[in-house]
């Protein structure tokens, strides 16, 4: 696969790259060399010489990519791509210039018409345009190998262990106007009243908490507290049995016990199997 998908572009810009080559020095004005039919000519052989030597200078440097780094080996490379790329590129500007002007089309040209001009506008003009192409391809090739070096270093750092968050193992209850905490151990189940929500122990005692039941939802030991429903979030130790009502719902019998009957819907019982088959002993 090419290492510079720049198809599309050279084919869009190669025929702009013809017309200013063509254009570059001609003292005649437009109107007059859109009469001349010899004008079209000149124009064809400059478009297919400039896609000629885009497509030869794209692949040199892709085969010089392959064994040179711009990175590594600058000096080489550097030399390299002058030779083969700009080198050949001024040599076959000045071959089929002279070849084209001299023997092709002499028999059309004016009498004032002096090879000389050709060769003083032609060779530097198509050495400048390919040496600004070499320059934007130089550039993509370093942002590319800077991009490869960065990843190798990233891969060859050590990834750091993350340590585990420590798991809660208090709950901060309030009991009148102080705080104190409540061991995960003693929590039977918290529970929502009237739009707040409390804590009750295995003792039986209740606490206010701050905090929703949302919230223990999704920060206390999923192995060991379940969200029966929208009102009780209870640890397995406090389940003293379960039974289906004959609808698809379960009974549940908590321990301390409820005020309320505590159902488990139709859609969670599935899941809530599966969590007492998991974390059963």
């Amino acid at each position: 696969m090419a290492r510079y998908p720049d198809l599309k572009t050279r084919l869009a810009v190669a025929p702009f790259l013809g017309l200013l080559f063509r254009h570059v020095g001609e003292p005649a004005p437009l109107i007059e060399l859109l009469r001349n039919p010899d004008y079209y000519a000149d124009l064809g052989v400059c478009i297919v010489s400039m896609w000629v030597l885009w497509e030869y200078n794209h692949r040199v440097i892709e085969r010089l990519d392959k064994r040179y780094s711009w990175l590594e080996a600058p000096f080489e490379r550097g030399v390299q791509q002058a030779l083969l790329g700009l080198g050949i590129t001024v040599l076959y500007v000045t071959l089929v210039s002279f070849v084209y002007n001299e023997f092709i089309m002499n028999a059309h040209r004016a009498a004032v018409f002096n090879i000389t001009v050709v060769f003083v506008t032609d060779v530097p003009v198509s050495f400048l345009i390919f040496l600004s192409l070499h320059l934007v391809y130089i550039l993509l090739r370093v942002q590319q190998e800077y991009e490869v070096k960065l990843q190798g270093l990233q891969r060859a750092m050590p990834v750091p262990e993350l340590k585990p968050e420590a798991s809660a193992r208090n709950i901060m209850a309030q009991q009148g106007k102080a705080l104190v905490p409540v061991p995960l151990a003693e929590v039977a189940y918290l529970y929502k009243a009237k739009e707040l929500t409390f804590l009750r122990t295995f003792a039986g005692k209740d606490y206010l908490v701050d905090e929703t039941l949302e919230h223990f939802e999704n920060t206390l030991p999923s192995e060991t507290f379940f969200r029966l429903n929208r009102q009780v979030l209870a640890q397995m130790s406090s389940i003293q049995k379960f039974t289906s009502d004959g609808a698809g719902r379960l009974l549940i019998s908590l321990e301390p016990s409820f005020k309320e009957e505590v159902f488990v819907s139709r859609r969670r019982t599935p899941e809530f199997n599966g969590w007492m088959r998991e974390v059963a002993v």
